[in-house]
Parts: structure tokens; C-alpha cells; sequence
């Protein structure tokens, strides 16, 4: 049985620790805060889970086993590391760093310490998600010609909030990180040319449109936002017909449109919900003593990263 210690007790946490409730292979040992109201509302609702006010005391824990860091963006780096210093297994929040160097950084530790760490991408893992995959792979709709996605949603501003953090907040480091590891998933491309429209506010991108066009002559769209309300939806275009799937991120369900006029909607459930598959892909990861899972691997946190970053530079050129 693995021993699980989660840093942070925000609302995330709480999903992900009622989805590990779960599994048979892992189980919730120990957790982390900063805040003590936080630490005591914790403990009112959960006996015999060691409860620590600092998350150095937690990765030093000899009996911890692996860690899922559910933090600010920009603490995921130092924390991930120092986990993974502590020879303890990794499962972070997306954006796993906010830079190409620091992810690549996180990688090499994991191989040299033989460590498992792996980016929290969800999406990677939903039933459905798998099944389009091995669809479009079977030629279902012919070759993909582009992927549109939108992920944006109306979130109030707060000052307090890291969303408006000029340093780590923006809907492009926030949600954008879905609309790529998806794009990512089908197209495998180099990038040839990216094209950014975006909208500031409060010191931070709270929409952005961009336009993607690979060596391959494929485009994408990635679209998101923080300051607007719009369906999470992604068309994947092919030469025989599209996919429609929504949400894109976690869907149950997809439809499939013929370019004959004819279609079929396919449907498909969580395994218990949309968190466990990441959960059970780390424990697979653990005792097989691998360092990366296939299916969101080092390279595939490395290329997600690149794209941001690239993406990024456009909103100062």
C-alpha cells in the first residue's frame, strides 16, 4: 500500500483525495497547509491522517511515499524538486513548472533518482479520451487536418487570487495547458508558426486566441479565458468528417460526423471519476519502478511547455 501526503488543501485536493479513496494500491497518510483554519477544518473530517503546518516536515517523512502537489503554479518547481530530492514520487498540478528549463530540470532529477514524477494531466486518462485516440488512429474520420479548442470561463477578479498574479496567474498559464496536451495528443508536428491574439486585464491575459500551424501543414486553435463564459468544446477536423467532444478536457461523450451527412454519438464513463485514471496510472508507474508514465510522459510535459512558452513570447513581440 502506498502512502500518499498532499501538499495544499485547496478544493482541488479535496477532489483528489476523495478520488483516491478509490483505489486499493494507495492511500491518503499525510497532508500539508500553511493555513491553520485549513488544518483544523482537515482534522475535524479526518482521523488517523498526519497533519503537518509545513510541507518540509511532510517530504522528510520517511513514510511517504509519493506526493501530489496541488499548489500555486509557481510553487510547483521548488516543491517538486525538494519531493523528488527526498526520493519521493511525484504527481503535480498542471502547469508542472512555468518554464521549459524548470520542467526539464524536474525530468533529469526523476531519471537520475529513478523516481516516478509525473504532470497531473487528467485528460490523458478519461475512457473517452483514450477511445478517440484509438478511433482517429483507426482512420474513423480520415487524416486530421486541424483541432479547434476553447477552454474559457467567467472567474471573478481577486486581488488575493494567484489567477491575477502577474507573474504566475492569466488564462494562458491556468487553463491553456488542456488545450495544448489535447492538440499535442493528436498532432505530432513540429510547430511552424504561431499567431496570437489576447486580451489584458488586471495585469494578466484573460483571453487569448491563438492560431497554430505545424510543419505538417496541420492548424490548431487554442482558445481561452478567464473573462468570459463559453462551451469547453473541441472539433477534431479530418478528410472523412470531425469529431465534437465537450468537454474536451473530460468528456463522456463524442460524436462523430460523416462527411455523407451521417453520424453516431459514442458514449463512455469515468472509472469512478475524472481524477482516478492519473491516480492509477502513477501507482502502475510505482510498481513497475518506471520514472514516466507513457501516456503523459516526460517529453510529453517537456513539448507542452515548449508550445506555452513559444506562445508567451508573442504576447511581447
Amino acid at each position: 500500500m502506498l502512502h500518499w501526503g498532499v501538499l495544499g488543501l485547496g478544493n482541488i485536493s479535496g477532489r483528489f483525495m476523495k478520488s483516491l479513496e478509490y483505489s486499493e494500491e494507495g492511500k491518503l497518510y499525510a497532508v500539508s497547509s500553511y493555513t491553520k483554519e485549513k488544518r483544523e477544518k482537515f482534522a475535524r473530517e479526518h482521523e488517523n491522517v498526519k497533519i503537518y503546518d509545513n510541507y518540509t516536515q511532510l517530504l522528510e517523512d520517511k513514510d511517504v511515499d509519493v506526493v501530489y502537489i496541488a499548489l500555486r503554479h509557481q510553487d510547483h518547481y521548488q516543491w517538486a524538486k525538494q519531493a523528488l530530492l527526498n526520493n519521493k514520487a511525484v504527481l503535480c498540478e498542471k502547469p508542472a513548472t512555468l518554464t521549459y528549463a524548470q520542467t526539464k530540470e524536474l525530468c533529469d532529477i526523476a531519471k537520475k533518482k529513478h523516481t516516478f514524477f509525473m504532470e497531473a494531466m487528467k485528460s490523458r486518462f478519461i475512457p473517452m479520451v483514450n477511445e478517440l485516440k484509438k478511433s482517429v488512429a483507426e482512420g474513423v474520420i480520415g487524416d486530421i487536418t486541424r483541432i479547434e479548442t476553447s477552454f474559457c470561463s467567467d472567474v471573478p477578479y481577486n486581488e488575493k487570487s494567484y489567477l491575477f498574479d502577474k507573474h504566475q496567474g492569466g488564462a494562458l498559464y491556468d487553463v491553456s495547458i488542456y488545450n495544448i496536451a489535447t492538440i499535442l495528443d493528436f498532432i505530432k508536428s513540429n510547430v511552424k508558426s504561431i499567431d496570437v491574439q489576447w486580451k489584458k486585464d488586471y495585469n494578466v491575459d484573460v483571453y487569448d486566441y491563438v492560431e497554430v500551424t505545424f510543419e505538417s501543414g496541420q492548424t490548431a486553435l487554442i482558445e481561452c479565458a478567464i473573462d468570459r463564459q463559453k462551451d469547453k468544446a473541441m472539433t477534431i477536423y479530418g478528410t472523412k468528417g470531425k469529431i465534437v467532444a465537450e468537454p474536451f478536457y473530460r468528456p463522456t461523450k463524442a460524436v462523430v460526423y460523416f462527411n455523407d451527412g451521417e453520424s453516431y454519438t459514442g458514449e463512455m464513463p469515468y472509472v469512478h471519476d475524472d481524477f482516478y485514471g492519473e491516480i492509477d496510472a502513477t501507482h502502475q508507474g510505482i510498481a513497475y519502478i518506471k520514472v514516466e508514465s507513457e501516456r503523459m510522459s516526460h517529453q510529453d510535459s517537456l513539448d507542452c511547455i515548449k508550445l506555452m512558452e513559444m506562445i508567451k513570447e508573442k504576447f511581447h513581440g
